[in-house]
């Protein structure tokens, strides 16, 4: 039975606005620009994957952490100026909003984890009304390490008081899965952003729907069943 429903934004609550080409490009230039060889980096790798192909590369031939975190930090502010663009014109999903109230009338806790920084997020929040619908909105500031690591549904877990088996993570994206499974999270996926049912079937999703709407009435079906 799931006490909490943990939600990604972008694209799962808010219509997907960012500018994710541009995102990555410029965050595979600022490696290549310090030193990685260009051909570590595949066409298909995101933000995530060149991060980490960055961290072992360059942390293997003799940076220190301290550089690295000046480096990431040149590329957060990189990413915060193309989050906070498109944060300007947040709307929310047809529906969404609606869904998550009734998820909370339900009597289930409900959060946010997002992979956007806590600039952008704010901005969101001036717009739309979020604030009231969730126990935590956490971004990637405020999580020990951004998805596809499971360390941010973690911390939302033990804020919550939740254990893993007891929650449930939405969402829309590739590393979603990835990070629910790492977590021990079931994950349920949405096609609602950039991301195909079959992708995120293969990403760990044991179920994927199409809208909102159609996962909060498998929801209750499924928790009653649970509940038998």
């Amino acid at each position: 039975m799931f006490e909490a429903v943990i939600f990604d934004m972008d694209g799962t609550l808010t219509v997907l606005t960012l500018p994710l080409e541009a995102m990555r490009r410029d965050t595979k230039d600022i490696y290549i620009r310090r030193g990685l060889p260009p051909e570590l980096l595949d066409p298909a790798d995101g933000i995530s994957s060149s991060t980490l192909k960055a961290k072992e590369y360059f942390l293997n031939n003799g940076m220190q952490s301290d550089e690295w975190d000046r480096l990431q930090s040149e590329v957060d502010e990189v990413l915060s100026k193309h989050e906070s663009g498109a944060a300007r014109g947040a709307r929310a999903i047809e529906g969404a909003l609606d869904v998550v109230k009734r998820i909370r009338q339900k009597g289930f806790k409900t959060a946010i984890l997002t992979n956007n920084g806590r600039e952008a997020v704010n901005l969101i929040l001036g717009q739309l009304p979020l604030d009231p619908l969730f126990d935590i909105i956490q971004t990637r500031h405020e999580s020990p390490s951004p998805k596809p690591y499971p360390e941010g549904l973690m911390h939302i877990l033990e804020r919550l008081n939740i254990s893993a088996n007891h929650a449930l993570y939405v969402g829309d994206a590739r590393i979603d899965g990835v990070a629910a499974k790492r977590a021990g999270i079931e994950f349920w996926g949405v096609t609602t952003g950039e991301t195909k049912a079959d992708v995120l079937k293969s990403a760990g999703a044991s179920n994927v729907f199409d809208s909102l709407s159609e996962l909060f009435a498998f929801l209750e079906s499924y928790d009653v069943g649970q509940q038998c």
